[in-house]
């Protein structure tokens, strides 16, 4: 409010009132000049204070600083002093165009203008004035008003519109966002579901087979300690079997309840995922053929997965097995491959340990990418598990 009042009191009072105090101009006025500079003042102030008001009550506000523009121009005989408050009353129209609708703010401002122009026009031929200077001064006074009046008024309209497109796209945005937390929510509450239920199957299993076996050493032990002692390697065997089992799973559940925003590992992480079980004895080593980086993201996410279960079923099936993992990346396909040697202990009950949903889950997923998994035996007691995916089809299918 001070500023604007400041800078329409210069602007209004400013070169007037120096050429009336350095002589060089006429008073015409029946008022004494002082009275005319005093009232004037007070007009541009209570025109800021209206202005005040118009983020609240903008019609009324736009209406008063008309009105004390037309005291200073009409009832105090000054309009050549009065121009420059027409910029306190474009202020008021923009905030007229800013809180009304478009044909509301139009009316208000049409309704404004015409009743100042009347006013003007009535003041001027109440002095006697020729007609042809009555309409000149209408033409200066009221184009200067009308033009500043309907341009405020204009750019109201528009911020008013941007401003509203503006929130539409901020709530569109918060839309978005709560859609997506929903969705990755649902996919978490999903993804737990299945891994509470992988677990429930495999510690199941496993567990109940340990039982058996301690139920059945604690009967051979004391007529067959030979048979028992044998039945404690298969505890030992099935423990470990069970813990290799549980890995990844548990991996998984903390990855869904620590890390969910932690970035899907994909065959750019073989070297972490290597060094993981070199840390826990095994012999593996990883050979990497092509660009990693020209593998499509959920083709490179899932093949990770198929290393990841084949070094788990080595370190299930091949304990102290060399492993050696080849990736090798051409212009139109991706083949990986996992091959151990035979178990340093070879065992010949292994097949009814194996629960065979690893394998299965790769094959459904692989499938839905046109892609191949092969797992067999190499003829030497080792095992090989074998990817070949086809890039084209999975391009084909994120376009469809």
């Amino acid at each position: 409010m001070g500023v604007v009042f400041v800078a329409i009191v210069v602007q209004v009072c400013g070169v007037p009132v120096l050429t009336l105090f350095s002589g060089g101009g006429t008073w015409d006025s029946a008022l004494p000049p002082a009275v005319v500079v005093t009232l004037t003042v007070l007009a541009c102030l209570a025109q800021a204070a209206a202005l005040m008001l118009a983020a609240s009550r903008p019609v009324p506000a736009m209406m008063a600083t008309v009105v004390l523009y037309l005291i200073v121009a009409v009832a105090l005989a000054v309009p050549n002093w009065a121009s420059p408050m027409h910029l306190v009353i474009a202020m008021a129209m923009f905030a007229l165009g800013t809180a009304r609708p478009t044909s509301v703010a139009v009316a208000w401002a049409a309704f404004a203008v015409v009743g100042a122009l009347v006013a003007l026009a009535s003041w001027a031929a109440s002095l006697g004035a020729p007609a042809e200077r009555v309409i000149g001064f209408l033409l200066t006074e009221g184009v200067s008003l009308a033009s500043t009046s309907f341009a405020g008024v204009a750019l109201g309209i528009l911020w008013a519109v941007l401003e509203r497109r503006a929130a539409r796209a901020r709530q569109r945005a918060l839309d978005l966002e709560e859609e997506q937390a929903a969705a990755i929510e649902r996919s978490r509450v999903a993804e737990r579901g299945r891994i509470a239920q992988e677990l429930h199957d495999v510690a199941g299993q496993h567990l109940a087979g340990l039982v058996s076996l301690c139920d059945a050493t604690t009967e051979l032990a004391p007529a067959h300690p030979e048979q028992a002692l044998r039945l404690i390697e298969e505890v030992r065997a099935e423990g470990r079997y069970a813990a290799a089992s549980l890995y990844g799973a548990l991996g998984d559940l903390r990855a869904v309840e620590e890390v969910i925003h932690a970035p899907t590992p994909d065959l750019r992480d073989l070297d972490t995922l290597a060094g993981f079980w070199r840390e826990r004895g095994m012999d593996v080593s990883v050979q990497v053929r092509g660009d990693l980086d020209l593998v499509p993201v959920v083709v490179s996410a899932t093949a990770y997965r198929a290393v990841q279960e084949g070094l788990s079923n080595a370190a299930k099936h091949a304990a102290g097995a060399s492993v050696e993992v080849d990736v090798i990346v051409d212009a139109d396909r991706l083949r990986v491959r996992v091959s151990n040697d035979a178990a340093s202990r070879a065992r010949t009950d292994e097949a009814h340990l194996g629960l065979g949903w690893g394998l299965d889950g790769l094959r459904e997923k692989f499938a839905l990418m046109e892609g191949t998994v092969d797992a067999t035996d190499d003829g030497t007691g080792g095992w090989r598990l074998s990817v070949d995916v086809p890039f084209a089809e999975v391009r084909e299918s994120v376009r469809d």
